[in-house]
């Protein structure tokens, strides 16, 4: 598997990482955020820009990154617009999207870029170049709220998206029953067992996928999202129950 190394965090390397959303809606919320993600026991954070009210005014957005980027330099910072197409909180045209995760590639406030694989494939590839030659990495996304492909197709996308030469490739789709959740689960399973080297984010989401959540270690899922106050998807546990689940399988695994 290759190793996704950012500030010192090896991505698809050992237990699965965990990864706390910040949920921001003004410059008040963000401090609020930033005080309390310190005290978590998360590896990364992921800025869910498309939830802060001034996203689209490229300023304040900047202010706003280069204020996480310093107060939490410890920690590899995601950066996600997250459109309203894949469960997103805001409103963005094609153009104003392409521009605004090329400006914070160059900008040097994100240590990781994710981008939507749908929205545009020649832009998909013009985003993870810049972001390679800025020292970027990138994650290739996908998100389904309304239901779970079969297991064969999930293999499949996951294919195309590796081969956009992402670093990492994300599929988040929500079950309609648990033969989802285990088709989720297989796929990733699947990839790695016919010798797939790109780490892997794989989440069912809601009640029915908090296993997949839990236990991504028994199957190749490199990242685990948690909530450290506002949750970013639906199945997001809180971020020290989510560290506890994760050491136990860890242990198991490596026992």
């Amino acid at each position: 598997m290759n190793v996704v190394e950012v500030k010192r965090v090896r991505i698809g390397e050992g237990a699965t990482k965990i990864c706390v959303p910040m949920v921001a809606p003004t410059d008040y919320d963000v401090d609020a955020q930033i005080r309390t993600i310190k005290r978590s026991k998360t590896d990364l954070v992921e800025f869910r820009a498309d939830c802060f009210e001034d996203c689209l005014d490229m300023d304040i957005l900047t202010k706003t990154l280069e204020k996480i980027q310093d107060k939490l330099s410890e920690f590899p910072i995601i950066f996600t617009f997250r459109t309203r197409s894949e469960g997103g909180s805001h409103d963005i045209t094609p153009d104003q999207y392409r521009e605004m995760l090329l400006h914070v590639i160059k900008s040097g406030y994100a240590d990781l870029i994710d981008v939507e694989y749908f929205y545009d494939i020649p832009f998909v590839t013009e985003v993870i170049e810049t972001a390679h030659a800025h020292g970027v990495k990138v994650i290739v996304s996908n998100h389904d709220f309304k239901t779970t492909l079969p297991m064969e197709q999930i293999v499949n996308r996951f294919k195309d998206m590796i081969n956009t030469g992402t670093d990492i490739a994300k599929i988040a789709m929500m079950p309609e029953d648990g033969s989802q959740v285990v088709d989720m689960m297989q796929a990733a399973k699947e990839l790695q067992e016919s010798g797939n080297q790109t780490p892997l984010i794989v989440i069912s989401m809601g009640e029915l996928g908090v296993s997949t959540r839990t236990t991504g270690e028994m199957y190749g899922n490199c990242i685990s999202f948690a909530t450290a106050g506002i949750p970013s998807a639906p199945g997001q546990i809180d971020v020290e129950a989510l560290r506890s689940q994760l050491e136990m399988i860890h242990n198991i695994i490596g026992s």
